[in-house]
């Protein structure tokens, strides 16, 4: 069932893509599908209505639970990351006003955090968005934060 409400994700995105000008064949690449199915997607022969409710459901949750729901989908971690970059638009902060540096933030697997001097830092190009170390933070330091489609990262 995941795999089924998984795909209906990719059919919310596939249409959000096309909406915002992209072709058939970037839309299969940025979603690692066959062409054929984007096409069926973009047809209106999208999964069962059931399975696109539940998946509507899921876009239409606060980013901070949709994340958790969307990685638990699937193993690959740098296709959830684009799903989750185009619906939700957010990245991982840290509110160095909270953060006491305990360091378990640090255990992640992507390698995205890692201590520069006296600060913990965010590789936003390795994290994969897992939420992980949301979750693990005893102070609550790390937290998604929305930005512009179009903002340059850092």
């Amino acid at each position: 069932m995941p795999e089924h409400i998984l795909s209906g994700i990719k059919a919310i995105v596939a249409m959000k893509l096309k909406k915002e000008g992209k072709l058939q064949r970037e839309i299969a690449e940025y979603l690692k599908m066959d062409r054929s199915i984007i096409s069926h997607y973009l047809h209106g022969r999208h999964p069962s209505d059931r399975v696109m409710r539940v998946s509507e459901e899921i876009v239409d949750l606060p980013a901070e639970y949709g994340i958790r729901i969307i990685n638990s989908m699937s193993e690959d971690r740098e296709l959830t990351k684009k799903i989750i970059d185009n619906l939700y638009h957010v990245k991982i902060e840290i509110d160095r006003n909270k953060c006491i540096l305990c360091g378990e933030c640090l255990e992640c697997p992507y390698n995205a955090i890692f201590k520069n001097g006296h600060l913990i830092e965010i590789d936003n190009n390795k994290c994969m968005l897992c939420g992980d170390c949301i979750a693990i933070c005893p102070v609550n330091a790390l937290k998604l934060n929305k930005f512009l489609p179009n903002e340059l990262e850092e």
